[in-house]
């Protein structure tokens, strides 16, 4: 009888040619129980998807190697839900084409999710810069590598690295799928498992991670060619979709709206909408019904400034 995989590490690539066979076979070379393995590419223009093909039909170890690309590309966030679809597994461990994943990494994922019943597990990661030199470990800053209070996440836009994460489908069975544009899966699955209570963090480096290189960053480049304005305002769009996933989804909890939380968010998400009206005119804010006169004088001030200041 073939032996049910443990959990199902799904690895997303697009065009990381140079990074993709390290990234690959660090996955193959995980020292765990049978698990599947799933390498989804979102059609890659280079030689990703060949160097990935040729790794996965040279696999003879005990894991379940699954190797597949995209007709068509689909976009960080609807790559990742067809991923989930893919994987036949509850528990799924992510990576990415440009990051290296230590050989006991899915045993300890698999380990800790026996032990706590937790919803999302993230670790440490060792960091490098784009030329090999070590990282500035930045991603330490995001909240929950130092606190998990609610209210503070409820409008944080940075709680834990992504490219360490593992999480259950029940984050998505329960909550839905993400938003399309600019609102990064770790900003909503960190939240959900904060209002179940269903976070663990594991102090170990079980990622090698390349700072200034990933997809994110590739977006991050592209809008920075974009005038101040546009780039203020995708920034401020991605923001807002954030919150209003958050909000939905702390109603899914059961959360109801006189709830803090749900009372913070809210008048976080109407200060965004000023914000982002202000570059419609100031009438536009002004005659607004979706916000109070606090966001009203803060949108336009702010984003007044911030005008000023980039001319």
């Amino acid at each position: 009888m073939t032996q049910t995989p443990a959990a199902s590490f799904i690895l997303l690539s697009y065009c990381q040619e140079d990074s993709i066979s390290a990234s690959v076979q660090s996955l193959l070379d995980q020292d765990c129980e049978p698990i599947e393995i799933i390498i989804s590419d979102d059609a890659s223009t280079d030689r990703t998807f060949e160097k990935i093909r040729q790794l996965a039909d040279g696999y003879a170890g005990p894991h379940r190697v699954v190797a597949r690309r995209n007709e068509a590309n689909m976009g960080v966030n609807r790559h990742i839900e067809l991923a989930i679809s893919l994987a036949s597994c509850d528990l799924m461990i992510w990576t990415a084409g440009d990051d290296r994943n230590a050989p006991d990494r899915a045993q300890r994922i698999i380990d800790s999710h026996r032990q706590s019943g937790a919803k999302l597990i993230y670790s440490d990661a060792e960091t490098i810069g784009p030329d090999g030199e070590p990282g500035e470990d930045a991603y330490r800053r995001a909240l929950f590598y130092r606190d998990f209070g609610a209210e503070d996440a409820a409008t944080a836009f940075s709680l834990y690295l992504g490219a360490t994460a593992a999480w259950h489908k029940d984050l998505y069975r329960k909550y839905g799928g993400f938003p399309k544009d600019r609102a990064y899966e770790d900003l909503i699955l960190g939240f959900r498992a904060l209002l179940e209570n269903r976070l663990h963090y594991i102090p170990e480096k079980l990622v090698t991670y390349q700072e200034n290189v990933g997809i994110s960053t590739r977006l991050t480049k592209k809008i920075s060619t974009l005038s101040n304005q546009e780039r203020r305002t995708r920034m401020l769009k991605g923001q807002l979709a954030v919150l209003e996933q958050r909000l939905a989804d702390a109603r899914t909890f059961g959360l109801e709206d006189n709830a803090p939380l749900v009372r913070k968010m809210t008048q976080a998400a109407g200060k965004i909408r000023a914000r982002l009206e202000s570059y419609d005119g100031i009438g536009a804010v002004l005659g607004s019904k979706d916000y109070g006169w606090s966001a009203k004088l803060q949108g336009i001030a702010s984003e007044g400034m911030r005008r000023l200041r980039n001319r």
